[in-house]
């Protein structure tokens, strides 16, 4: 009888220290709040602000764009430049340098994508050392991937001839650096006769380059191009270059299948303009913006609005904010359990400011990502998501706003972290 009583006060106690135990480590869980994570090599805000920022998946670095000479010490180029950050351990790096370390020059360099993790850094940029040139072009702009282990630099969308494909507008990266997605000049790709603006995949292990954009009138062009993290799935937006709908397309890269998402119902496209579009990282599922699109029953017209796009199921969701449409620029968890959109706040007679909020998309739970340190919305300036960490529970975004953390006298722009819920 003694030995069964000691049995259960000791069980007893086991179970106590053990909710003790997990009482304390949910204590210890960062709670939600926001810290500025572009920051200088010394800790310091960076005075003439920053672009991006772009975290890695794990969510230990950022890669970020500046102007700024004083991030770094030797900066001397007087260009953009572009940057990663540890976050753990605070250090700065740039990384849009030449293989040798020499610092990029007679051009800016822009658009910065990290790799799932942080080793490969990826960007645009016109400067003309970064790469052997057979003989460059007056004007170049080429997308770049630096391998911050083996300190190479590598440019990705070289021309057949080996020099510059003029990319125009962005790229993207799969999460593993193993693929890229850009538009690019069709003349210097392909040396066509009519200079289209036209998208194509580069394998970087195979060194293969596909033209993907297969559906694009002559007197069109390509304008906005996504790629899964996985690399699986593609969306690049063509449109008339005097306006006009557009067209959103996706494209399975491993069948080749391509789609067009904003489509009627008997499948011919809408009057729609949409841009902005975020896949998940499997490619299933894909958000994006439009301006009067007429491809789902209620979504209001002549307006801008968000959508979300199944492609298992084939249907098309207007986004709502707590039963209000007027959302734009969605951007997709990994998972695609998450989607962080921008909110249009009036403030009386003043502008109207932009808050960024995320929606879990399976119970509609809505989190305030751009609350400042008086515990509100913003009140001035402006905000846009960036990226999400792989489990969905950090997002970086951008903002002009000094509201968020103590000490923000730069007056410009900077990048932020969010811990979530």
């Amino acid at each position: 009888m003694r030995t069964r009583t000691h049995r259960t006060a000791l069980t007893a106690a086991l179970a106590a220290g053990l909710i003790t135990l997990s009482a304390a480590t949910a204590s210890a869980a960062p709670p939600p709040g926001t810290e500025r994570i572009t920051l200088s090599a010394t800790g310091k805000q960076i005075e003439k602000g920053t672009g991006g920022p772009i975290l890695s998946a794990d969510g230990r670095y950022v890669a970020f764009v500046s102007d700024d000479p004083e991030v770094v010490p030797g900066d001397t180029n007087g260009a953009r430049d572009v940057f990663v950050r540890d976050l753990r351990r605070g250090t700065v790096e740039r990384v849009n340098v030449a293989s040798d370390g020499t610092q990029a020059v007679g051009g800016g360099s822009s658009r910065a994508q990290i790799s799932a993790d942080g080793r490969y850094v990826a960007f645009m940029s016109s400067a003309k050392n970064l790469d052997e040139w057979p003989a460059p072009d007056q004007y170049v702009n080429d997308v770049y991937v630096h391998d911050r282990r083996t300190g190479r630099t590598e440019r990705v969308s070289a021309a057949p001839d080996g020099g510059t494909a003029q990319t125009y507008d962005n790229f993207d990266m799969s999460a593993d650096g193993r693929y890229f997605a850009f538009d690019a000049s069709s003349r210097q790709m392909e040396g066509a006769a009519n200079n289209q603006v036209l998208g194509y995949v580069v394998d970087r292990r195979t060194g293969t380059v596909r033209r993907v954009s297969d559906h694009i009138p002559s007197d069109w062009y390509v304008f906005s191009i996504d790629l899964s993290a996985d690399g699986s799935h593609l969306t690049y937006v063509q449109r008339h270059p005097r306006g006009g709908r557009h067209e959103l397309w996706l494209v399975d890269l491993r069948s080749g299948e391509q789609k067009l998402v904003n489509a009627a119902s008997d499948g011919s496209p809408t009057n729609g303009s949409p841009l902005g579009a975020s896949l998940s990282a499997d490619g299933t599922l894909l958000a994006y913006a439009s301006f009067d699109e007429s491809t789902v029953p209620g979504a209001p017209q002549y307006t801008w609005e968000l959508y979300l796009y199944d492609t298992r199921t084939g249907k098309t969701r207007w986004v709502t904010h707590h039963g209000e449409g007027g959302l734009a620029y969605g951007l997709l968890s990994p998972d695609g359990r998450r989607l962080a959109y921008s909110t249009r706040t009036p403030l009386g007679d003043e502008p109207v400011i932009e808050n960024v909020h995320v929606q879990e998309l399976r119970t509609g739970r809505t989190e305030l990502v751009t609350r400042t340190l008086a515990g509100g919305p913003l009140t001035e300036g402006y905000a846009s998501a960036s990226t999400f960490s792989r489990n969905g529970r950090l997002l970086s975004f951008y903002s002009s706003s000094s509201e968020f953390v103590p000490g923000d006298t730069n007056g410009t722009g900077d990048g932020f972290l969010r811990h979530l819920r």
